[in-house]
């Protein structure tokens, strides 16, 4: 009888202690001030210094910069970079990234640079009265395989 007792007693002395816990976590939540705060959290607004610049993952974007020269953008995710080395039957080497510069003017024509990065950025001279865009694949031997594709872009002059 006596160990019986003294069993309920610690059971109800574990389940107040476990109750108390529990009570003061939420106790300890932070609370925002009641400030009015007037932040913009789009990326695509935000103004920001020119060597800081966000891109969301498995994005690649191409634009024209002040002095006449293209500047190429990519951040291809891990996951995806397996993936699509999964579904060719490839073995993931990063030496097999390429950038592809399409170039269309009174020919179209591409160039490939080995990047063997998954996120970076590249900068090339424009030629006037033609158009680009650029294409993050995996190259081997003379497959190409894209993986993430720009917008275009167009040089006058």
């Amino acid at each position: 009888m006596t160990a019986l007792l003294f069993i309920l007693i610690v059971a109800a002395v574990l389940i107040l202690l476990v109750y108390w816990v529990l009570n003061t976590l939420h106790d300890d939540k932070i609370k925002p001030d009641s400030y009015n705060y007037n932040f913009e959290s789009a990326s695509e607004i935000a103004v920001n210094d020119l060597n800081e610049f966000y891109l969301a993952q498995n994005t690649i974007k191409i634009q024209i910069s002040q002095d006449g020269y293209g500047m190429v953008y990519w951040n291809l995710s891990w996951s995806k970079w397996e993936q699509v080395n999964t579904e060719h039957s490839i073995k993931p080497d990063m030496r097999n990234l390429v950038l592809r510069v399409t170039e269309a003017g009174e020919q179209v024509h591409y160039s490939d640079m080995q990047v063997r990065t998954t996120a970076g950025q590249y900068r090339f001279r424009l030629q006037p009265k033609s158009a680009y865009y650029v294409t993050l694949g995996i190259k081997r031997r003379k497959l190409f395989i894209p993986i993430l594709t720009s917008n275009s872009i167009m040089m006058y002059g």
